[in-house]
């Protein structure tokens, strides 16, 4: 098969939200690209750290309606890759974590394109972090088991309960539409009412958890109306060791910036207000070189947010 010279494609994971988890190399990677293809998870202040110049497409799917297969992304993918030197395709969490990166990597390994996989955190190790727990502890829970309620074409399957029958911690990923089914499958075939934390948005700025056991979480959850906000589910005996202080987490404190001025300046403001808890997204320079998509993205973020606070870099005293 006769190869036709391409760039490098670099497969990172963005983490579960917050830019100050985000890996070095990632970072790196992102400031360098020529080209982002990237999932509706991906916080948007993230994309920001782009060369302005850079394309940025929006390859993300929505859960419950129609959206961008998969071979579409795959297509795309080697499509940039024809075009520039360093492709990449930022999905939110770890990639290899029900992150279908096996299918990307296939792809264009098949077209001989080279690619790499960046690790990302992902959304259980951040939501038991922010809980103060370990996802295992010693003479709690040996191991940890990552599973979904989204399966291939849609199709349901039982979970596996028996490491969670045996004191282990069970993480399930795309549960939240499936919650009442998962909860009663499990406290059928274990008769235990294991203590159930599921979180929302976990590490961004409008993170919620909401905490319990099998027999009470429902009620709870309905108490919310978050069927359809992104969320982890984390269930075993570890949450029992869950620190106090971390279960009710208040989010009257924290604050959405607007930040203006220099790029470099505002970009080093943000990470330090996401370090303190808080969501910043830079506002964009009509007079600078912003590609077309980047413009149009953050001009659409700054008129569907409020902003508490407008900071204006050339002015502000630290």
């Amino acid at each position: 098969m006769h190869l036709v010279e391409s760039g490098k494609v670099y497969l990172v994971g963005a983490g579960p939200g917050d830019p100050t988890l985000l890996t070095r190399k990632a970072e790196q990677l992102i400031r360098c690209a020529d080209i982002i293809l990237y999932d509706r998870l991906v916080n948007p202040f993230i994309l920001q750290l782009a060369k302005p110049e850079s394309e940025i497409i929006d390859v993300g799917k929505r859960p419950y309606q129609k959206h961008i297969q998969q071979s579409e992304i795959n297509e795309q993918i080697i499509s940039a890759a024809r075009r520039h030197s360093c492709v990449v395709r930022l999905k939110g969490g770890d990639p290899a974590i029900f992150g279908r990166v096996q299918e990307e990597a296939v792809a264009l390994s098949v077209q001989g394109i080279p690619f790499e996989i960046v690790p990302g955190i992902t959304s259980a190790s951040a939501a038991a972090a922010k809980m103060g727990i370990g996802l295992t502890a010693r003479n709690v829970a040996k191991a940890i088991t990552f599973t979904t309620a989204s399966h291939c074409k849609g199709q349901v399957e039982a979970l596996d309960l028996h490491s969670l029958m045996h004191g282990d911690t069970l993480a399930i990923y795309m549960g939240i539409k499936r919650l009442p089914q998962i909860v009663k499958q499990i406290y059928q075939e274990t008769k235990i009412d294991f203590p159930i934390a599921i979180f929302y948005n976990v590490s961004t700025y409008h993170e919620q958890m909401i905490s319990g056991h099998l027999t009470t979480i429902i009620k709870q959850v309905e108490a919310q109306d978050l069927e359809m906000t992104p969320g982890i589910i984390i269930i075993g005996k570890v949450m029992d060791m869950a620190n106090e202080m971390f279960r009710n987490i208040d989010n009257t404190k924290r604050k959405n910036y607007l930040i203006s001025g220099k790029r470099s300046l505002a970009i080093e403001k943000a990470f330090e207000l996401y370090a303190a808890g808080h969501y910043c997204l830079i506002k964009i320079d009509s007079q600078q070189p912003y590609h077309k998509s980047q413009f149009k993205l953050y001009e659409q973020q700054e008129k569907d947010l409020e902003f508490d606070e407008h900071i204006f870099m050339d002015n502000y005293q630290s």
